[in-house]
């Protein structure tokens, strides 16, 4: 067996983290502050920069006053469904010093109406964003086909996750 020297050592990697822009997207406002602003933004973006035909949850970053500092695609998923993880929302949020988001996830079948999943997930992320320090504004359910969506907050129950309570 090899013995360690007093001055030899192990080598431990050091990491930079970077956030990383891709494009540019312009936008009539840079403020949001309400669902009816933000449902039109998000199906835009997803027309242009994402899948429409597949489920896929996206997140929009917000300063303190609300303006919009970033958008980030966090999971691509099928027909039904996208895998998501908390982890994997506060990443891009946590890296852009965010101080709020917007969560928000299209429906490819046109139904905006929230399933079970979609609740507990999002007081998932409400909770662990509210541990870290970033404000969970909304989650918006967005069809594809027409203008219709669901909101979290316009039906009080980012209220409620937000104080504890459940859904």
């Amino acid at each position: 067996m090899k013995k360690r020297t007093p001055d030899a050592g192990y080598f431990i990697p050091l990491y930079r983290l970077s956030l990383v822009r891709d494009k540019r997207v312009k936008f009539e406002t840079t403020q949001l502050n309400n669902s009816k602003l933000a449902h039109p933004m998000i199906r835009k973006l997803i027309e242009k920069h994402g899948q429409s035909d597949r489920e896929q949850f996206c997140v929009i970053l917000l300063n303190a006053k609300n303006g919009i500092i970033g958008f980030n695609i966090v999971s691509t998923g099928d027909l039904t469904s996208a895998q998501v993880s908390p982890r994997e929302v506060l990443k891009p949020a946590i890296l852009a010093n965010a101080a709020a988001m917007i969560l928000c996830h299209n429906h490819p079948s046109g139904d905006v109406t929230p399933s079970s999943a979609d609740y507990n997930l999002t007081e998932k992320i409400v909770q662990a964003a509210k541990i870290v320090g970033i404000q969970v504004h909304e989650h918006l359910i967005i069809s594809m086909d027409d203008d219709r969506f669901y909101s979290f907050a316009d039906n009080g129950l980012i209220k409620t996750m937000n104080n504890g309570g459940t859904t």
